[in-house]
């Protein structure tokens, strides 16, 4: 079962969209419009939910916060469709161009992306009534771009924050990336986190700065169990909470918590020496 739910947020709107097998959400992802812009386009799988949802006449320009398929999965079709231009980091441009890999999970929650020409996005794009301004915050992928409207107050954070507490990394996220993202936005003056999967509409600079507090105190749980010894299971069976193997089982690996405690290893000079 496909599920597709229309949230308005003031002047944004907050179109959610997910499968929902036996009436349960599995996982859900946003795409908003606001002005003349739509930010992320959502799984390929939602296609026409999404289409029948939003304001295609109104479409000036298309803004990727990075190039996962559950963020760019429409783009193709809502450029065609709305001819306007796809703007994108110019990593994240040359993998939808070329198209890229996925795992069978990401085929049965989002469907793969179809392939399209994006345009490398510049530091500030203009609307008609906003004016947003991109930043480039690698971490969660290398081509990951926030964008931010600071007369509003507003931060359309992508997959930055997601949760302030996270349990899981994909193989490729870097903790240390991540910090470095998280510490520039924290410098900057907004209240709402526009996020890709859970939007925040009060306190999103504190939970920013909570989420920085959090992953700063595991890197250095993990920096000091290994200086005391541990090797990394040991590591990993110290600082774990919850059982991830369902989750690793159904991405394949791809995603778990042992992946925080190796890229958290990765950042100790010691350890890279060794590997």
């Amino acid at each position: 079962m496909l599920y597709a739910r229309q949230h308005n947020f003031g002047p944004v709107q907050g179109f959610e969209v997910g499968i929902a097998p036996a009436g349960k959400l599995i996982k859900s992802a946003y795409v908003y419009q606001i002005d003349s812009f739509l930010i992320d386009t959502g799984p390929h799988h939602l296609r026409k939910k999404i289409g029948l949802m939003i304001n295609s006449s109104a479409v000036a320009s298309i803004l990727l916060t990075h190039h996962h398929e559950d963020h760019s999965g429409n783009a193709a079709f809502l450029k065609s469709r709305t001819g306007a231009p796809v703007y994108l980091h110019p990593y994240g441009a040359a993998k939808v161009l070329k198209g890229f890999n996925i795992l069978p999970y990401q085929h049965i929650l989002f469907g793969k992306a179809q392939r399209f020409q994006a345009e490398f996005c510049p530091e500030v794009v203009e609307g008609e009534k906003i004016t947003l301004k991109a930043l480039h915050t690698p971490g969660h992928s290398k081509d990951h771009t926030v964008f931010h409207v600071e007369e509003e107050g507003w931060l359309f954070s992508g997959d930055l924050f997601v949760g302030e507490k996270i349990q899981f990394f994909r193989v490729d996220e870097k903790i240390d990336q991540q910090i470095a993202s998280l510490r520039k936005i924290a410098d900057l003056d907004f209240e709402t986190l526009f996020c890709g999967h859970r939007p925040k509409m009060k306190n999103g600079l504190k939970l920013i700065r909570r989420k920085i507090d959090y992953l700063e105190s595991f890197q250095q749980q993990v920096t000091d169990f290994y200086q005391k010894g541990l090797e990394e299971k040991e590591i990993i069976q110290q600082l774990r909470d919850k059982n991830d193997l369902p989750v690793r089982l159904f991405t394949m690996g791809n995603a778990s918590f042992g992946h925080m405690v190796r890229s958290s290893l990765n950042t100790i000079p010691d350890y890279r020496q060794t590997r």
